[in-house]
């Protein structure tokens, strides 16, 4: 398990990512995958939406 800072910088993409429409991510969700993705980290989550959204913008995902 990582326990990442948040930065500015994973506001601005979280903020990209709730714009893309199609991924329909709320923006705590959005978040979630923009600190992931920063981090290069695998995301496990419970969501299956919010796994479809992770891999769509490219990160490894485990839906547990």
């Amino acid at each position: 398990m990582l326990i990442a800072p948040v930065s500015a910088a994973h506001f601005k993409t979280a903020a990209r990512f709730a714009d893309q429409y199609a991924l329909g991510l709320r923006a705590g969700d959005a978040l979630h995958l923009a600190i992931a993705v920063d981090q290069g980290a695998t995301l496990c989550t419970l969501d299956r939406r919010l796994a479809e959204a992770g891999q769509a913008l490219g990160l490894k995902v485990e839906l547990l």
